[in-house]
């Protein structure tokens, strides 16, 4: 509750590039069930199979967000047929919020960022 939440256009676009990844990604992508936005427009939702640590993880948040800093051209699943909303992207923002993901909290990331608060 720091700053702006990210608008819908940024969300979805970084929804659809992210998802490319994971599912792509030689040593995650099978272990892929759902990445998505948060209803309150704050980051994103990742579910892997398994029991995952977070230092166990962030190698692939790194690579996915990396990805996406580099990404040019059509944005997967942006087309009428595979997209109800396919006009709602904003490639050049998506990518400026990645880039601001990887330089103050994966490239850094200390235990405040890596485990929740014990309730």
């Amino acid at each position: 509750n720091r700053e702006p939440v990210m608008d819908m256009p940024v969300m979805h676009t970084l929804e659809h590039l992210g998802a490319t990844f994971l599912r792509n990604d030689p040593v995650w992508g099978s272990q892929a069930v759902y990445l998505g936005p948060m209803g309150c427009r704050t980051g994103i939702y990742v579910i892997l199979a398994g029991d995952r640590s977070s230092e166990e993880v962030l190698p692939l948040f790194r690579n996915i967000f990396s990805k996406i800093v580099a990404f040019e051209g059509d944005i997967p699943g942006a087309q009428p047929a595979e997209c109800g909303n396919w006009r709602e992207h904003n490639l050049d923002m998506s990518k400026w919020e990645a880039r601001k993901f990887l330089s103050e909290v994966l490239a850094n990331p200390g235990k405040d960022n890596l485990h929740y608060p014990e309730a």
